[in-house]
């Protein structure tokens, strides 16, 4: 690409942040000088406003509603199982973008950057499928190598994260051993028009647009974003260290109750564009260059049916279908006259496709006061083809019924029995069975105990896949085994204050997990070729410990603070880690309610550690893992008036860009491990008309 043409893309990607800077402050000064800014005064005064966000802010969050993994919907602090809850306040006070923005602050999250598979995720030491990705409880699809790219999924339409730590195979089958991260859309839709708008200094800019309208019993929602990164790297050199990056992505909702039955159907779509600049090819071939695109498609489409009635149960059913498709494309670049024609080599010119249906029905009965119970059923068949897959495509169907029962044996004791009886077409699997245990100490204080098994089949790209490009060489292993787990959790809560004043929490909880026959890379012996295997055992333990509190100091201040320490450690015959893996984040909100201002900081310390693996020769040898911090910072200004928000900060204050590479199983070479890409510093605005 010429330089002729990078300045061309650049003053584009400035002109797309100028375009999005100017549009906002048109509809910002647009509303200020219209007769509604006048109507809005003369009926709505600031402390009536600063009432309604004080009661808000200081509600309690063990009071938030959880559904996933519950019999019927429950409060967090009635849930059998010790939930993680992620509000939306939370992902607006961070300025997150998509799911990989917001948990790099989260201490119970491992995050891994390839600059090629995107982001994937880590829970309490546990990676890959073992965690179950879902949008409104239907899985998440199309992974890259065994993860799903997180920075693919966007979060300016969710209204909360529920997060369902340990096994959640009873409930969700295959894919939950390691827990389940479950990502719920905004429910409570008023008739408003809203527009956001974020830029990043080192080149990101994102749009989003929402809208919502009530009329004839017809609830509709329409929401269309997108967002842009220029890519980042040396400017003597055309390759890029990050690469440019495009996504596009939107939602439709329509939601309407006809007699007893709510009727909710959605549509999503998301298509993003990755192109990795190749760098000048050399003589006799100068003013060539390689490149290569990577492309993905998403369409999602969902239809969720649930009665509302006041009798003693409750039923719904979700039918889903959904398609990704990944494209690599390979093209011959002239720089000297700007083109490119696309070639003709397989290897790097591949599609797959991956087609999901997806059905979920249960039902709810609550009819005693001591007794629930749940029963249902659920069918995933899963299609995966392309030319990497062997014989071009393969079909994966799994059938289930499920069921939990809830039992209260007296005002403080609470149990609940779960089991799951599943089919697999490829592989046979016994019943997974659950166990939890509630205890009411006092009204403050709750002991929780859980005991679950899980299954996990591999995935049609462990199986039957070829993955090669210039940084990946694995093969897929048709005879792999299903894994297995025990795990055993336990958790203590204590609340120390709770009323409109203040509410502080303490959580500590433990666990343990024994993988069996647990799925990994391994590089074939005298190759270059990785490709899966099974380790015989792999076993992982730690301690969690939380702290939350909001303090509500005068009617003007209000703060928050959340503390978290995750200590975990990892047993398998490939690594003996000497010292624990420890993770430590820290979140403080400072906001003066008077004039609708504040200040957020974010904070997350991974410590370093040691471990021990076998090298090529057979010989052990110690590694060590560096340490890093990571911290932003961020103010922010609401103009309740007219329904604006202003935020501005620093990501990555610290500057942490790179460390050396610990992490010995992934499948391609390297000396560092990434981990962002360095300090920068960001403005984001949010309008609504209406």
């Amino acid at each position: 690409m010429s330089n002729t043409l990078i300045g061309k893309l650049l003053f584009r990607d400035k002109m797309i942040y100028f375009q999005h800077l100017l549009c906002f402050l048109f509809v910002i000064g647009f509303n200020f000088s219209s007769k509604t800014q006048d109507i809005l005064l003369s009926q709505i005064d600031s402390q009536t406003i600063n009432s309604i966000d004080t009661m808000n802010l200081i509600s309690s969050p063990l009071n938030e509603v959880v559904v996933t993994g519950q019999i019927n919907s429950t409060k967090v602090s009635e849930s059998m199982n010790n939930m993680l809850i992620i509000a939306r306040r939370e992902i607006t006070e961070t300025a997150s973008n998509n799911l990989g923005d917001l948990l790099t602050h989260h201490a119970l999250f491992d995050l891994e950057v390839d600059p090629f598979l995107g982001t994937s995720l880590n829970m309490q030491g546990i990676q890959g499928n073992n965690i179950n990705i879902l949008i409104d409880g239907v899985p998440v699809i199309g992974r890259k190598g065994t993860q799903i790219d997180i920075s693919q999924i966007n979060l300016s339409a969710i209204d909360r994260i529920e997060i369902l730590k340990g096994p959640g195979s009873v409930a969700y089958g295959t894919n939950s051993t390691a827990g389940v991260v479950n990502l719920i859309s905004k429910q409570n839709l008023k008739n408003q028009i809203g527009l956001e708008t974020y830029m990043e200094s080192i080149g990101v800019a994102k749009i989003f647009l929402d809208f919502d309208r009530e009329f004839l019993e017809n609830k509709i929602h329409f929401n269309f974003g997108n967002y842009h990164f220029t890519g980042s790297g040396d400017e003597t050199m055309r390759s890029q260290d990050w690469r440019s990056k495009n996504q596009y992505f939107g939602d439709f909702h329509w939601r309407r109750r006809i007699k007893n039955i709510e009727f909710f159907f959605k549509k999503s779509f998301f298509s993003e564009s990755i192109i990795d600049l190749g760098e000048e090819n050399f003589f006799p071939f100068q003013g060539t260059a390689i490149d290569q695109h990577y492309l993905t498609y998403r369409d999602n489409n969902y239809l969720k049916l649930k009665n509302l009635s006041d009798d003693q149960y409750t039923w719904n059913s979700i039918f889903s279908f959904s398609k990704t498709r990944f494209i690599n494309e390979q093209y011959n670049v002239n720089l000297e006259l700007d083109n490119s024609i696309q070639t003709d080599d397989e290897q790097y010119n591949t599609e797959d496709v991956f087609k999901s249906i997806y059905n979920r029905s249960e039902f709810n009965y609550f009819a005693w006061d001591k007794i629930k119970l749940q029963m249902g059923l659920d069918f995933n068949y899963d299609y995966v083809e392309g030319s990497r897959i062997e014989d071009n495509g393969v079909k994966i169907y799994s059938f289930s019924f499920f069921s939990q029962t809830n039992l209260k044996i007296n005002n403080s004791i609470e149990s609940q029995f779960g089991l799951r009886i599943p089919y697999h077409s490829i592989y046979e699997s016994s019943f997974i069975p659950s166990f939890n245990l509630k205890f009411d100490v006092t009204s403050n204080l709750k002991l929780r105990l859980s005991c679950a098994k899980g299954f996990r089949a591999p995935s049609a790209k462990e199986l039957f896949m070829e993955f090669i490009d210039v940084n990946h060489n694995i093969l897929g292993n048709s005879n792999l085994d299903s894994e297995t787990s025990t795990s055993v959790q336990s958790s203590i809560n204590y609340i120390f204050s709770q009323n409109q004043k203040n509410v502080i929490t303490l959580d500590i909880e433990t666990f343990l997990s024994d993988l069996k026959n647990k799925i990994a890379l391994a590089q074939i012996e005298n190759s270059d070729v990785y490709t899966y295997y099974n380790l015989n055992d792999a076993k992982y333990y730690g301690v969690n410990s939380s702290l939350r509190a909001k303090f509500n100091i005068n009617s003007d201040i209000l703060t928050t603070i959340n503390f978290i320490w995750n200590l975990y450690t990892i047993n398998n015959q490939d690594f003996d880690y000497k010292t624990p893996k420890q993770n430590i984040s820290a979140s403080y909100v400072y906001e003066y309610l008077h004039c609708n201002c504040g200040l957020n900081i974010n904070w997350k310390l991974k410590s370093k550690y040691e471990f021990q693996s076998l090298d090529e020769d057979n010989q052990l040898n110690t590694y060590q893992q560096d340490g890093y911090q990571l911290l932003n910072f961020s103010i922010f200004k609401r103009f309740p008036m007219i329904n604006s928000s202003f935020r501005l900060g620093v990501k990555n204050l610290f500057d942490i860009t790179e460390l050396n590479y610990a992490t010995q199983d992934l499948s391609h070479p390297s000396s560092v491990n990434t981990i962002s890409w360095g300090r920068t510093y960001f403005i984001q605005l949010k309008w609504s008309p209406f």
